[in-house]
């Protein structure tokens, strides 16, 4: 697979994966959530929409895959990865893909720190497109059950000054305890708020690019359908569209279930067709 490594403004090395070198195709950027790397990508999403006719890129955030690893824990910020890794994605991409749309596709938080950084931006970039977010949830619609397992991720995250993922079998990436935990914080507290004060959920509203949300019908926990709602009611655009997956596609099973090859990718897929081809 082509690839490279690009730095960010902070001299962290990131990897980005190219599915083949392409010309003339919009440009889809996949950035996965927690606990794994580019490689979820590669169960089935990736190669549907190569065929589909996409320049299909993979990232690897700071921390992830062939990315650099934190120096010493509790080094970066969630944070780092919105404002120093997602520029740093897009403005390769769009480099190598000149004039092309792109699409953000991120999986749970990936989606969220597409969505931020863009929030930031006076105005929004215009080579970004379309945001696609798989089980991506907000922080407000969060039950008794789904804060408790929260706090419970941010304090374990601050103390072994890591989410060990894998050692509970939640995937094969481990998460540095500051990225993680601020995130975790995020919900426990029900706001996107930065460490400057930026209400990143507040922005949402002005922005009009192009959103599909898809939460998945047996994701009861992490990203239930309601909370992925809150997100795709914030969002100002006009063009968006909110699809339950299912039945039983989970949190994870929206990338790596078998059945998701009918019950969901085709509709990321079709909706793309229709919004960035239109460009």
């Amino acid at each position: 697979m082509p690839g490279g490594r690009l730095v960010t403004t902070d001299g962290v090395h990131i990897a980005l994966h190219r599915l083949r070198e392409t010309s003339g195709r919009p440009a889809v950027l996949c950035v996965h959530g927690a606990f794994c790397s580019h490689t979820v990508w590669r169960r089935g999403l990736a190669d549907l929409l190569d065929s589909r006719g996409y320049d299909v890129w993979l990232a690897d955030l700071r921390h992830h895959g062939a990315s650099d690893r934190e120096p010493k824990p509790r080094t970066w910020r969630f944070e780092d990865c919105i404002l120093r890794d997602a520029p740093a994605l897009v403005a390769r991409v769009a480099a190598e893909t000149i004039g092309a749309p792109i699409a953000w596709i991120g999986h749970s938080f990936g989606a969220v720190i597409g969505w931020c950084w863009l929030a930031r931006q006076q105005p929004p970039p215009p080579e970004v497109a379309a945001v696609v977010g798989l089980g991506t949830p907000g922080p407000s619609a969060l039950g008794v059950r789904r804060r408790a397992g929260a706090f419970g991720m941010m304090m374990l995250s601050r103390i072994l000054r890591q989410f060990p993922a894998r050692t509970l079998r939640l995937g094969p990436e481990n998460e540095a305890a500051h990225v993680f935990g601020d995130w975790m914080s995020w919900n426990v507290r029900g706001r996107w708020l930065g460490r400057d004060g930026f209400d990143y959920l507040a922005a949402l509203p002005r922005l009009r690019i192009p959103y599909l949300a898809v939460a998945g019908q047996g994701d009861h926990l992490m990203a239930p359908p309601y909370a992925c709602h809150e997100v795709f009611e914030k969002v100002g655009t006009a063009h968006k569209k909110f699809v339950v997956a299912g039945p039983h596609l989970t949190h994870s099973g929206l990338l790596i279930d078998p059945k998701a090859r009918e019950r969901c990718w085709p509709a990321v897929a079709d909706w793309l067709d229709e919004t960035l081809r239109k460009k």
